[in-house]
């Protein structure tokens, strides 16, 4: 185990560390989020000032009014940067306030089991997954319903880890890469201070419960990029090396594994079932693909929906999302194509708050031809998507998983925990850009939107970890913050020092 507070790697050969040295054995991120269907009324709404202290709480991008916040989007603003000064009281506020947090929730769920020995460990096995099921369905973490993970499956799942006195194995999939292709949620490629948060949050659940079951938690996070969404495995590698100096930075180590998931299920299956899985994948997504036929539209999609669950078994597609909404959720996350000479986010802006070619009467033919190919890049996705899960479910995956208490990030499923990274957000921390609200909460919110409130973007060399700094990280800031916590003084505005001290993860 390392003694520096980085990620503890496994001995076991399917845990591997983060960065990877090699692209492993599938070329192809498991998309982790299928937002509600494409907004299109809030677009023509006239909406009230957005609160330039706190954030959208949207949901999804078409929940956005675009065609207003296109004008923001184009506006070139002022940016901030943190010294190393600033950068340490940043990190303590955080770890400081999510330890004390930890304190309060064993605290609590002691008294709850009515345990007032204090310091002393859970004992009787059953007392131990109650105090594990307490802790996980309180707000801090829960997402969706509590009544997918039911105090007697967290028993069966939790129970024979306690009966041997080893850590307790949760496992939760995710950070595959940021999504930056648009430029509306994220604007560059980089974890950045949402993904720091999620990682600190791991710590809290971690920190809370080993004061009530001494040996703690095992936390398996299966990093999912290009595993069933294509992403260059360069971009992949970058982001794995920025979230393990966060790792580190975050003190995960003792608790939290990385592994690829790629290589993960790879080891699950042994060489022949791996080899197996891939034949059926690439099959299913010929299949697929021509059962879907050409993207013309999004009520088309719904239509190959029809086609795809006609053409596949009932088995293969058992607990799938259905096409039309992968790819209601993916035009949101492909790149748009930008004529020269026009601004990105504003084009974005205007081309995904009608993201649907099928009604481009009047509309010139640059944004016509850029929303087609939007749509052929969602199409495209959701077929690899669909077509890897589906092989998934062929070879039965799900079945060789070890015994673990399943974290769920994106819906709430029987047999799971929902699980949320940053409190009350429903956005995942990959899927927006990281800020401080005008409370001092760490938040996720689409960078569009941020935009839009006023906030700045804040640059944080001493927290890359890159030699380069900034200039590595392009445009893309660490974090962003409200105008109104900066404070102008010796001749250069900062960021507000009462809102770094004060900075902590949401509870709810």
């Amino acid at each position: 185990m390392r003694s520096d507070g980085g990620p503890r790697v496994s001995v076991d050969a399917t845990v591997v560390p983060l960065p990877a040295g090699a692209a492993g054995y599938g070329t192809e991120t498991r998309p982790t989020g299928w937002p509600q269907q494409l907004g299109t009324g809030r677009t023509l709404e006239t909406r009230p000032p957005s609160d330039p202290l706190s954030v959208s709480n949207a949901r999804s991008l078409g929940g956005l009014p675009l065609t207003e916040l296109a004008s923001a989007a184009g506006v070139a603003r002022e940016q901030l940067h943190l010294d190393a000064s600033e950068v340490g009281t940043l990190l303590r506020a955080l770890r400081r306030n999510a330890d004390a947090a930890s304190a309060r929730l064993a605290e609590a769920t002691r008294n709850h089991l009515g345990r007032r020995d204090t310091g002393r460990s859970l004992q009787r096995p059953h007392d131990v997954a109650a105090a594990l099921h307490r802790m996980l369905t309180r707000s801090r973490f829960l997402k969706g319903s509590r009544s997918c993970f039911p105090p007697a499956t967290a028993a069966e799942q939790i129970v024979p880890f306690v009966e041997q006195h080893r850590p307790v194995t949760l496992m939760v999939t995710g950070f595959p890469f940021k999504q930056h292709d648009n430029g509306l949620k994220a604007v560059g490629p980089h974890p950045d201070l949402a993904e720091f948060g999620a990682l600190l949050r791991l710590r809290e659940l971690h920190r809370a419960f080993v004061e009530l079951y001494s040996p703690g938690l095992r936390i398996i996070v299966l990093a999912d990029g290009g595993y069933a969404r294509p992403r260059a495995w360069s971009e992949v590698f970058r982001y794995r090396d920025r979230l393990a100096h966060f790792a580190q930075l975050a003190g995960v180590g003792g608790a939290v594994e990385f592994a690829d998931q790629n290589r993960y299920v790879a080891r699950l299956l042994g060489e022949q079932g791996w080899r197996e899985r891939e034949g059926i994948r690439r099959r299913l997504r010929e299949r697929i693909g021509a059962v879907a036929g050409q993207p013309r539209s999004l009520a088309e999609a719904g239509v190959a929906e029809r086609r795809i669950a006609d053409a596949l078994s009932a088995e293969l597609l058992d607990g799938l999302p259905a096409f039309r909404d992968i790819v209601s959720s993916l035009i949101y996350s492909v790149p748009v194509p930008t004529p020269h000479d026009t601004d990105p986010l504003s084009w974005a802006c205007r081309l995904l708050a009608y993201p649907d070619p099928l009604n481009d009467a009047g509309v010139p033919d640059e944004l016509v031809r850029a929303r087609r190919a939007v749509l052929g890049s969602a199409w495209r996705n959701a077929v690899d998507h669909l077509s890897a899960s589906a092989a998934d479910n062929a070879v039965g995956v799900a079945a060789r998983y070890p015994l673990h208490v399943r974290l769920a990030t994106v819906a709430s499923r029987h047999g799971a925990s929902g699980f949320s990274y940053l409190g009350g957000s429903t956005l995942l921390p990959w899927h927006a850009t990281g800020c401080l609200d005008g409370r001092g909460r760490l938040c996720a919110d689409f960078a569009v939107s941020l935009l839009d409130r006023g906030f700045l973007a804040v640059h944080a060399p001493e927290l890359s970890g890159s030699d380069s700094g900034s200039e590595d990280d392009g445009d893309q800031p660490m974090l962003m913050v409200p105008f109104a916590r900066t404070v102008f003084s010796d001749g250069c505005r900062r960021v507000d020092p009462e809102l770094l001290a004060a900075a902590r993860l949401r509870s709810r």
